[in-house]
């Protein structure tokens, strides 16, 4: 008996994907009065979804627990409701009015749930209500609820775009937080509704330098996209223009410029490069590291787009590094490599048995 206790014990509720019930039961478990019933279906209905199995039938039963007095119950009813609201327009609406008082709840997670169903739902007429339950909760005093109303945003813009103005007032409020969590969501929220308004970075662009590397890996990727475009289109490009000559500090009487820059064989111009501009650069290198292939990839971009040319070799192991660590990833990792090497082909020559071909190689990737 003590060994299959402990057994239960050690499985817990991964029991619940040994095996598919019939929904059957799980209508009864949802109608009865009891909590644990209640839970029980609850994660079953959970672990089918998991699982790739429909369990939108279901959808009738469970939406009526939302009223239930049981966190626990509350937290599975949302998780399954943000899955199927997008389906099931018409019957989320029924519940809208206890989703606006969820929003009211002083736990956390509920507040945040019953936003993100509220903007799943699909119905255009009820664009306003999730228009003002995003900025209320753009103003709550938990991170991850300011983080869910930003990811809001670009849902009620897809579904009403003459609310774009409002919109960018709440993208402007939330990109001004402090917190790493909202800041990630926030430039998602920019890049879809109103990625050419530069001039909403200008005064929040050296915090998100100084605080990307402490912004999860999703919040990385996405920040070190829109300050690639940003400073495409507000430096000077470090292969056109701002370079200035360099001069010798004993400067010979008539000897010519050229035999001037030729005589010690280093090149004659160097860029001038903006203080703003460095400091993107130096943000963003400790990046390299990040076991995220994404992130790396990202940073390989915009070194490639805004960084000299003798700074550029500085991502190449970075980028042989990830090359190898996933075989899913290795086909966009390569492709890009392959752009620039050709137009580089110099920063990548000294790596060249790197890309070898291997027997365990995949085709798609040969």
């Amino acid at each position: 008996f003590f060994f299959d206790y402990l057994t239960m014990k050690r499985i817990g509720d991964s029991q619940y994907f040994a095996q598919t019930p019939k929904l059957d039961l799980i209508q009864k478990q949802l109608d009865s009065d009891n909590t644990s019933h209640k839970l029980e279906a609850l994660k079953r209905l959970i672990a089918m979804i998991s699982k790739g199995k429909e369990s939108v039938s279901m959808f009738p039963y469970v939406v009526k627990n939302i009223v239930s007095s049981s966190v626990e119950v509350k937290k599975l009813v949302y998780m399954y409701l943000i899955h199927y609201a997008e389906q099931k327009p018409d019957e989320a609406l029924l519940s809208i009015s206890h989703f606006q008082k969820d929003m009211t709840d002083k736990n956390q997670f509920i507040r945040a749930s019953a936003l993100r169903v509220l903007s799943s739902i699909r119905v255009p007429l009820i664009a306003q209500i999730v228009m003002i339950a995003i900025r209320k909760c753009a103003n709550d005093g938990s991170p991850f609820v300011r983080k869910v109303a930003a990811i809001a945003i670009p849902k009620v813009y897809s579904l009403n775009e003459e609310e774009r103005d409002a919109l960018v007032g709440v993208i402007e409020n939330l990109m001004g937080d402090n917190n790493t969590i909202v800041l990630g969501a926030a430039m998602f929220a920019f890049s879809e509704v109103c990625p050419e308004r530069y001039d909403l970075l200008h005064k929040h662009y050296r915090k998100l330098c100084r605080l990307l590397v402490d912004c999860d890996e999703w919040g990385q990727s996405l920040i070190c996209n829109c300050l690639l475009r940003y400073a495409r289109t507000q430096f000077l490009s470090p292969f056109k223009e701002g370079y200035k000559k360099k001069t010798a500090f004993y400067n010979k009487k008539g000897a010519s410029d050229s035999e001037g820059d030729s005589s010690d064989g280093e090149d004659p111009y160097v860029y001038d490069m903006d203080g703003d501009h460095r400091l993107l650069l130096k943000s963003t290198t400790p990046l390299l590291q990040s076991r995220n292939s994404a992130v790396v990839l990202s940073i390989a971009s915009l070194y490639f787009h805004v960084a000299p040319v003798s700074e550029f070799g500085t991502v190449v192991k970075s980028l042989l590094r990830i090359a190898r660590s996933s075989r899913e990833s290795q086909f966009v990792i390569l492709t890009n490599i392959s752009s620039m090497a050709a137009e580089r082909p110099g920063v990548f020559r000294p790596y060249f048995k790197d890309f070898f071909v291997s027997t365990v190689d995949a085709s798609l990737i040969r």
